[in-house]
C-alpha cells in the first residue's frame, strides 16, 4: 500500500457541497500507516473539543510537566558548554599545555561534533520515542563532561569535546519536537524565550559557580575539574528524572487521562500541523530541501551564530582589561543577567502581540550593531566602556531563540520539519565552528577585524535575513486567504485501513491527523 498521498479529484454540485458541509475541490486520501500518530488515538477516543476551561486545565498541566524539564535543560546545557570558558581562567590552559590556537579549536570542535550527529540525532528522534532518546543523551553528556577531568593535553581534550557535540545535537531539536506536540504555536513563541531566558542566564551560574571553586584547595585536583565534577553529576542526575517523567508525546502522556490526550491535541488544531509520525517519508524531505525559507533560517543560524565564539572568550577578554580572576568570575556574571532580561522581556511582548518575531529580533539586534560600534571606537584605557560592549553582544539570544521557533513553527509534516530543524542547526553549527577562530591570537588585544566581522555578518546580515523571511511568509498567508475564499481548500481528508481479511475501511478525518507539510495543506498559516 503506497504512503504517498494521493489527491483524488472529486466534482460536487453545489447542492451536494451544502448537504454534505464540504468547501473543497480536493479530496486527500493516504493510507493509515501515513498518517499522523494522532489518528490512532482518535480512532480508539471519540471527544469533543475542549471547552475554554478544559483547554485552560489540560494547557496547565502540560506545562507544569514540561515547561520545568525545558527550563532546566536549557541552563544546564548552557552551563555545561561553558565550563571549557569558565576553566580558561580556573587553571585548564596551564594543566593541559593549551595555546590560544589549541583553545579556539577546542570550541570549534565541539560543533564539529554537533554537525556531524545532527541529522543522525534528527533521525533518532523520529523513530523512537522523543523523552527516552533526550534522556539518555543527557545521561551520556553528563558523562562525558566528567571525561574532561584526566584530560591533560590537547589531543584527549580534543577528542573530548567532539563527543560532548555528538551528544549535544540531540537535546535543542529535541525541546523543540516536545513544544511543538503540546503547544500552540504562540504558546511555543513564549515558551522558547522564557526557556532562553533561564538558558541564557547560564553566565551567572557559572560565574558563581567559578568563584566559588576557587576556594577549593585540593592539590593537583585544580578548581576547573571540580567544575566539571559538579556540572557533570548534575547532568547526569537531570537526564534519569527526564527519562522517568518527560513524555514522549500526548500519546503517552501518562499525567493527561485517554480524553484529556485527544484534547490536548484538539486543543492546538489552529496550527494545522500534525502531532507525530515515526515513518520517514521521502517527498517531505525532498519539499524541505526545496523550500527557500527552508535555506533562509539556516542562513540566519549561521549568520547569528558567527557571533557566539565570544561565549568562550568573554573571560578572557574581560580578564584583559585589567580585572582580577576573582573579579573576572563576578563580572561574567553581568552577561547571563542581561540575557535573562531582554529574553523575558521578549516572552512578556509575544505573549501580548501577534506576528512580531521579526520586530522582536530585529530590535535586538540594535544593541549587537553598538557593541561592535563600542569596542571599535573606545580606547583601551576605558575599560568600563569595552565591557559595556561585550555585555550588550549578549542580547542576541532574542533573535536566536525566537528564530529558532519559528523555523520549526513554519513547517508542518514531521519529517519536513525534523528535517528544517536539522538543517537549521547544522547552519547553527557551522557557524559555531567558524566563529571562535575569529578570535585570532595576531588580533590581540583589541580585536578589531573580529568586532567588525561581528558588526557585518552576525548583525546587520541576519537582521535582512529577518526582513526578508517576513516579506515572503506575509505574501504566501495573503495568496492562501485568497484561495481559500476562492472555495478551494482541503478542510478533510481520507484514511485507508486494510483489514486482515483484506477489506479497506475509509474514514474521514480532518486534514491534521493527515501528517500534510505546509505545502500541501494551505490551511496552514506561517506565523510572523
Amino acid at each position: 500500500m503506497s504512503s504517498k498521498i494521493a489527491y483524488e479529484e472529486t466534482t460536487h454540485s453545489q447542492q451536494d457541497s451544502q448537504e454534505e458541509n464540504e468547501s473543497v475541490r480536493a479530496t486527500l486520501k493516504l493510507s493509515d500507516h501515513s498518517a499522523d500518530e494522532s489518528y490512532k488515538l482518535f480512532s480508539k477516543v471519540q471527544v469533543s473539543d475542549p471547552t475554554p476551561e478544559e483547554a485552560r486545565r489540560i494547557r496547565n498541566k502540560c506545562l507544569w510537566r514540561i515547561l520545568p524539564f525545558l527550563c532546566i535543560g536549557y541552563h544546564l546545557m548552557y552551563v555545561d558548554k561553558q565550563t571549557l570558558g569558565s576553566s580558561a581562567i580556573l587553571g585548564i590552559l596551564e594543566d593541559a599545555k593549551l595555546n590560544s590556537n589549541q583553545y579556539n579549536w577546542l570550541s570549534s570542535i565541539f560543533y564539529f561534533g554537533y554537525m556531524v550527529a545532527e541529522w543522525p540525532q534528527n533521525w533518532a528522534l523520529q523513530r523512537f520515542p522523543v523523552g527516552k532518546w533526550l534522556a539518555g543523551n543527557l545521561i551520556v553528556w553528563g558523562g562525558i563532561t566528567l571525561l574532561h577531568i584526566p584530560c591533560n593535553n590537547f589531543a584527549s581534550l580534543f577528542v573530548v569535546r567532539f563527543l560532548l557535540g555528538l551528544s549535544e545535537a540531540c537535546i535543542v531539536p529535541a525541546f523543540l519536537l516536545s513544544m511543538s506536540m503540546f503547544f500552540t504555536y504562540q504558546e511555543q513563541a513564549v515558551m522558547m524565550s522564557v526557556m532562553w531566558s533561564i538558558g541564557n542566564s547560564s553566565p551567572i551560574t557559572s560565574g558563581f559557580l567559578s568563584y566559588g571553586v576557587l576556594w577549593i584547595k585540593t592539590g593537583s585536583f585544580h578548581p576547573w575539574k571540580w567544575l566539571m565534577v559538579i556540572t557533570g553529576v548534575i547532568t547526569i542526575i537531570f537526564g534519569g528524572l527526564v527519562y522517568l517523567f518527560f513524555p514522549d508525546s500526548p500519546l503517552h502522556a501518562d499525567f493527561l487521562t485517554y480524553e484529556e490526550r485527544a484534547q490536548a491535541i484538539l486543543r492546538i488544531k489552529g496550527n494545522n500541523s500534525g502531532i507525530e509520525q515515526k515513518q520517514f517519508k521521502k517527498h517531505q524531505f525532498i519539499e524541505a530541501i526545496k523550500d527557500p525559507k527552508t535555506w533562509l533560517f539556516a542562513l540566519h543560524a549561521w549568520s547569528q551564530e558567527m557571533g557566539n565564539g565570544i561565549n568562550n572568550q568573554t573571560s578572557l577578554i574581560i580578564n584583559s582589561f585589567g580585572f582580577t580572576v576573582f573579579q573576572t568570575t563576578l563580572l561574567s556574571t553581568v552577561s547571563g543577567v542581561i540575557a535573562f532580561f531582554t529574553l523575558s522581556a521578549a516572552a512578556v511582548t509575544l505573549h501580548l502581540t501577534r506576528n512580531s518575531r521579526a520586530w522582536i529580533s530585529l530590535i535586538a539586534y540594535v544593541p549587537a550593531v553598538i557593541s561592535s560600534i563600542l569596542l571599535l571606537a573606545l580606547p583601551w584605557s576605558n575599560r568600563w566602556g569595552l565591557i559595556v560592549g561585550v555585555w550588550l553582544r549578549y542580547t542576541t539570544g532574542v533573535p536566536y531563540a525566537v528564530v529558532m521557533i519559528w523555523a520549526a513553527n513554519a513547517s508542518a509534516g514531521h519529517t519536513k520539519k525534523t528535517t528544517v530543524i536539522a538543517l537549521y542547526h547544522i547552519g547553527y553549527g557551522l557557524g559555531n565552528i567558524i566563529s571562535p577562530q575569529l578570535f585570532e591570537p595576531r588580533w590581540k588585544p583589541r580585536y578589531k577585524p573580529t568586532w567588525i566581522i561581528l558588526l557585518v555578518v552576525a548583525a546587520i546580515l541576519p537582521s535582512i535575513i529577518i526582513i526578508t523571511l517576513r516579506i515572503y511568509l506575509s505574501r504566501e498567508n495573503k495568496r492562501r486567504d485568497k484561495l481559500e475564499a476562492d472555495n478551494v481548500v482541503a478542510n478533510n481528508g481520507l484514511v485507508e485501513t486494510t483489514n486482515a481479511d483484506g477489506t479497506k475501511d475509509v474514514r474521514v478525518v480532518d486534514t491534521n491527523q493527515l501528517d500534510l507539510t505546509d505545502r500541501e495543506n494551505l490551511k496552514f498559516r506561517y506565523v510572523l
